[in-house]
């Protein structure tokens, strides 16, 4: 595992990006490798850990003998500033692309012809009410402050490949930016980026999407692939095609799916001339819900010779990964639980954790590169977050020893790993889609 760390976060690269971002210029009191160290694992098992916390773990692990006096808080305070911010940046991209590049993952059966498989999401960071008149909520009536993380997780990597933080206002759907680059590409959306606009970019370029459909989309049923069998798919045709989609859900026994055609139109804008209108067909599956009796509509140009409506319904489940990320940073790293008034601090705090949710998949990955095969599906990633998270201090005081200390630290590696190994071992199965869509 000692190979791990110098091959992951060696010393000399995290240096040299402090220098060349701007946030080192003299190294002195403050060791930006370390800091960093106590950034990514240095995190707090307190409901809400505090920036003095973060500045006793720097001066705990901070053995430098040069030093005779250390530094005081206020001169550790000045340090978080945007240099800092811009170098937390930079390792956070630079982590993402080691991990997209080292992936040994791969897409088979149904979806092996798939370059990857990406899940789009986005989540809320509440942040002190003191940073209202920079990151004002979307929705809030008291001052509340906010930013939004806008998340690309891909199947075959295992991790985030693309993440923009911005504004709680900023709508998800423009942070979409579709190119040539999403050619035989899947891509699944939640609602808050269905996009008319974006999905015909998407075909257009040669890649897939499966999306929800809002619900006041103006679609009209042009064709009916498939119905419930004991419904005459020949009379319901002639009597349906060209109706409303909601009109015809309205209309159609509430039961089963329906496989359809819809023609979707959006309206060219007086004010904006540069703007088209878009008429566009898409196939569109619908499923009753009988236990919440509501219909799932979903919308995607994936052709019913190679997906069926039924393995649509299971693509789009897919998504759950993504939403558990989330719940893994805000449960098991504390994002958002440090409200700063100060948005540089913000922005580190969030970088931080997101940085550490790279470099805890990335040792995920290992630990899995080194278990036979078919061990490989007891070990889950949410119990690896928990276990992450339990282990850091062990971590930070391992790094310590190898920095500072004469003796050799390769047997507390071991011990370490081979703790890792048993508790990350989960007794539950890797579900279902997990296994369908990748392997190492």
């Amino acid at each position: 595992m000692d190979s791990w760390h110098n091959q992951f976060m060696p010393y000399e690269f995290i240096l040299k990006t402090a220098r060349e971002t701007g946030f080192l210029k003299r190294l002195r009191k403050l060791n930006p490798v370390y800091l960093i160290f106590v950034l990514v694992f240095g995190v707090s098992s307190h409901s809400k850990p505090t920036f003095e916390e973060i500045f006793r773990r720097y001066i705990d692990f901070d053995e430098n003998p040069k030093l005779f006096k250390s530094m005081r808080i206020q001169s550790f305070r000045n340090r978080f500033n945007q240099n800092l911010v811009n170098f937390l940046a930079y390792l956070l991209n630079h982590y993402i692309d080691v991990m997209v590049f080292e992936s040994p993952a791969r897409l088979k059966e149904s979806v092996q012809d798939f370059k990857d498989i990406l899940l789009q999401d986005s989540s809320i960071i509440r942040l002190s009410r003191k940073l209202f008149d920079f990151f004002p909520a979307a929705r809030s009536r008291d001052n509340a402050a906010g930013l939004k993380i806008h998340a690309v997780y891909s199947v075959i990597s295992h991790s985030v490949k693309t993440i923009e933080i911005t504004g709680e206002r900023n709508h998800d759907s423009t942070i979409l930016r579709i190119g040539p680059e999403v050619k035989n590409m899947l891509l699944i959306n939640d609602l808050g980026y269905y996009s008319l606009k974006v999905f015909q970019k998407i075909d257009e370029f040669g890649g897939f999407f499966v999306s929800r459909v809002k619900s006041n989309a103006k679609a009209t049923v042009s064709g009916i692939l498939s119905c419930p069998s004991f419904i005459n798919l020949n009379f319901l045709t002639i009597t349906s095609t060209w109706m409303d989609l909601n009109e015809f859900l309205e209309t159609v026994p509430k039961t089963g799916i329906y496989d359809l055609v819809c023609s979707f139109e959006t309206v060219k804008k007086s004010k904006k001339a540069n703007q088209n209108a878009i008429a566009k067909e898409f196939r569109v599956i619908c499923f009753w819900n009988q236990e919440k009796l509501v219909w799932h509509i979903y919308v995607t140009n994936l052709r019913r010779d190679n997906f069926s409506s039924t393995d649509i319904y299971e693509l789009y489940k897919f998504r759950w990964v993504i939403e558990l990320l989330f719940k893994e940073l805000k449960g098991d790293y504390d994002l958002g639980k440090l409200l700063l008034g100060n948005a540089p601090l913000a922005y580190v705090h969030i970088y931080s954790m997101l940085i550490r949710l790279i470099v805890s998949r990335n040792l995920y990955t290992w630990i899995l590169s080194s278990v036979e095969s078919k061990e490989r599906e007891r070990y889950g990633p949410m119990v690896w977050s928990k276990v992450f998270a339990e282990k850091s201090s062990e971590f930070l005081s391992i790094l310590n020893q190898a920095l500072f200390g004469d003796g050799d630290v390769s047997l507390r590696w071991k011990k370490l790993e081979k703790s890792l190994r048993h508790l990350a071992k989960s007794r539950h199965k890797v579900p279902r889609l997990s296994q369908k869509f990748t392997r190492f």
